[in-house]
């Protein structure tokens, strides 16, 4: 029988939106419990590691980090192959965009915690947005579309329109939030068209978007 699966997150796409994006692709029924801002200060003390996404299978003690959801999802749908070479193809993509999570971590997190990244804690709003317009502008420069470029490489050498084989994978669902969050306008200072100068690229966001289940989970 089907495990009763809870996938919980913040109302946005952020770290679970691939995850979700597996399991409405893989046909998977799940429970997509988004949790209100408000009601995390009481919830955080809860989870295992003071983040979330968590998921919860038959109500059992939930399991956080999402790239552990996402290969269970994949598992499920046979989106994640057991084969170790093909597993590994896959493990690739996704650690690339990790990789490129971390370059446009700071310029996030300077709003919230400025002080991680050495700045002082009482930085006024002004004072942070001035840095984060300054870590966006060097991002559009250099890392972003260095990333992008890393992306329409690995397609071009694929040649199958998807990352690792002839049909959607984790690796497919990872990297189109990662391009969602740049063309939906999510990233200040960043242009959302960055994406468009990217012909394999853009035709695999077109391509992703088109799948029947990928468009009614926007659709709503």
């Amino acid at each position: 029988t089907m495990k009763a699966i809870k996938l919980t997150y913040f109302n946005i796409e952020g770290a679970a939106e691939k995850v979700r994006l597996a399991f409405k692709l893989g046909g998977i029924r799940f429970e997509d419990h988004r949790v209100q801002l408000s009601a995390w200060p009481e919830l955080k003390p809860k989870t295992p590691f003071g983040q979330l996404p968590l998921l919860s299978l038959d109500g059992k003690p939930p399991v956080a980090q999402s790239g552990a959801m996402l290969r269970y999802a994949g598992r499920l749908t046979n989106m994640y192959p057991t084969d170790a070479d093909k597993a590994m193809e896959i493990d690739e993509v996704i650690g690339l965009n990790d990789d490129f999570a971390r370059a446009l971590g700071p310029s996030m997190m300077i709003m919230r915690s400025p002080e991680i990244l050495g700045h002082p804690k009482n930085l006024s709003e002004d004072e942070r947005k001035a840095l984060q317009a300054k870590m966006r502008a060097l991002l559009v420069s250099d890392d972003i579309p260095r990333f992008l470029g890393y992306f329409e490489g690995k397609l071009s050498k694929k040649g199958t329109g998807f990352f690792c084989d002839s049909k959607p994978t984790i690796a497919d669902c990872d990297v189109l939030v990662r391009l969602r969050q740049i063309k939906n306008g999510v990233l200040d200072g960043v242009p959302t068209t960055m994406v468009d100068q990217y012909p394999l690229l853009t035709s695999f966001y077109q391509r992703m978007m088109a799948l029947p289940a990928i468009q009614a989970h926007y659709a709503k």
